[in-house]
């Protein structure tokens, strides 16, 4: 767990410090970063057939506090919380797939937010509803009215930044 966050960590800094300053080193590390993204996701797509039998034949935690959202059902559910992280996903994309251990952490800790994970792949006209041109794309949403975003991973104690600094 602490080399995935030691990645998120180093790929948001990579990308913070390129954005406001370009020189060589930040290039570098803009780069390098670019690098781990692409890995991570050739990762997730080679073992994407693996991690669906393994879903197949897992059995599904009953406790599970994580809701799955889709077209259908959303509207449903943000009805009835008063805040609501939504969280949009892709089983292709590498750094979604190391969110996953992340958002489930922080749905069995976190008790006054209703998490939902959208999966982009099927759901695309909520994309659309939303505006989310990346991924992972997560949504601050209090009262059915969207509080703040954030694309890309988080550690934990980022999503906890997120979720609960203003």
């Amino acid at each position: 767990m602490k080399l995935r966050n030691h990645v998120i960590n180093f790929q948001n800094s990579a990308e913070k410090e390129f954005n406001e300053k370009k020189n060589i080193i930040t290039c570098i590390k803009f780069l390098l970063a670019l690098l781990l993204f692409f890995g991570s996701t050739i990762f997730a797509g080679l073992t994407l057939p693996f991690r669906v039998l393994i879903k197949q034949f897992s059995k599904k935690s009953k406790k599970s506090k994580v809701y799955v959202g889709h077209n259908q059902n959303i509207d449903e559910l943000l009805k009835k919380e008063e805040l609501v992280l939504i969280d949009f996903w892709a089983e292709w994309c590498g750094p979604c797939v190391m969110m996953n251990s992340v958002i489930k952490e922080f749905s069995e800790v976190s008790q006054h937010i209703k998490v939902i994970k959208i999966n982009a792949d099927m759901n695309m006209k909520t994309l659309k509803r939303f505006n989310v041109r990346g991924l992972p794309h997560f949504l601050l949403i209090a009262n059915g009215k969207e509080i703040k975003r954030h694309a890309g991973p988080m550690t934990f104690k980022d999503l906890n930044e997120f979720c609960f600094n203003p």
